[in-house]
Formats: C-alpha cells, sequence, structure tokens
C-alpha cells in the first residue's frame, strides 16, 4: 500500500517526487478560502470584523449576520473567531 498517492498531493500542488506535504503546506492549505469573523470595537462602538486567514482586515461591519452574509457573497468559508 502506499502511504502517499500522487494524486493526492497533485490536487494540492505538492511536487509528485516529492510525495510528502510538509506541515507548512498542510497549514497553507485552502487558507484562500477563508475569512474570520471577530468581535472588535470601533470608535467605542461594538462592530464586528472580516479577517482573511493570515490575519489582514477586510472590513468592518455592524453585525454578525452581516459579516457572514458579506463572506459568503464573496465565496469564503466564514469561520468565527472568540
Amino acid at each position: 500500500m502506499n502511504r502517499y498517492p500522487t494524486h493526492a498531493y497533485a490536487s494540492i500542488g505538492i511536487d509528485s517526487e516529492q510525495n510528502r506535504a510538509s506541515q507548512f503546506d498542510l497549514a497553507a492549505w485552502g487558507m484562500e478560502n477563508v475569512a474570520y469573523v471577530k468581535s472588535i470595537h470601533v470608535d467605542g462602538e461594538a462592530a464586528y470584523g472580516i479577517f482573511a486567514a493570515d490575519g489582514t482586515e477586510l472590513t468592518t461591519v455592524d453585525n454578525r449576520d452581516e459579516a457572514f452574509v458579506t463572506i459568503r457573497q464573496n465565496e469564503l468559508e466564514a469561520l468565527s473567531v472568540h
């Protein structure tokens, strides 16, 4: 049995000669498809920030539901950060 099937790694861009994904490769897999919602304060008012997987703030909205809708409208997977 092949522990490292090449077809599985080809789909995530891993060199088939290597036949293994590094921890970094696995950690980064799918990051471009994820956005996080976190409660924040803007000028003393409660708000919700939408952040890219690398921590870059993308936008701020007034409520949590609006944050999730905005993320889904942009074809991203929404995750909540507490």
